[in-house]
């Protein structure tokens, strides 16, 4: 009797969560898409050539981008050389999406926050499915 209610509890919470649940796993999802996509990228970037040569406006990217292009330039002495060509490779925009860096200063704490709701989802969702399970053969 006691399994039987804690399975009602926990589809109770459930059905309470799954509107605050389902967003939260929509957007870990998408970074993990993102995660994945890139990785490939990376992995493959000698066999893509377009990677390695392709170049990124500024003015598609977030503000940090312009302070690490300055950075850069200054540490390679080329800050005079290329005064007009405001981009970057897309190699940058690949490594920053995949490690967090695009998202800014804080972004490896949102990656980490993806993982830690995705390590909880995913547990409590076999723990579900068993327990389920269990209750349905009984």
């Amino acid at each position: 009797m006691s399994s039987s209610r804690s399975m009602r509890t926990w589809r109770k919470f459930h059905r309470y969560t799954f509107g605050y649940s389902k967003w939260v796993s929509l957007i870990s999802v998408l970074l993990l898409i993102i995660i994945s996509i890139t990785g490939i990228l990376l992995i493959h970037q000698d066999d893509l050539k377009s990677i390695q040569t392709t170049r990124v406006p500024l003015s598609l990217l977030p503000d940090h981008y312009e302070n690490r292009l300055e950075t850069t330039r200054d540490r390679q002495g080329t800050k005079d050389l290329f005064t007009e060509d405001r981009s970057v490779p897309l190699r940058w925009v690949i490594l920053d999406l995949h490690t967090g860096d695009f998202f800014g200063k804080y972004g490896f704490l949102l990656y980490d926050l993806m993982a830690v709701i995705i390590l909880v989802m995913g547990s409590t969702g076999i723990y579900m499915y068993f327990r389920i399970r269990k209750n349905s053969t009984l």
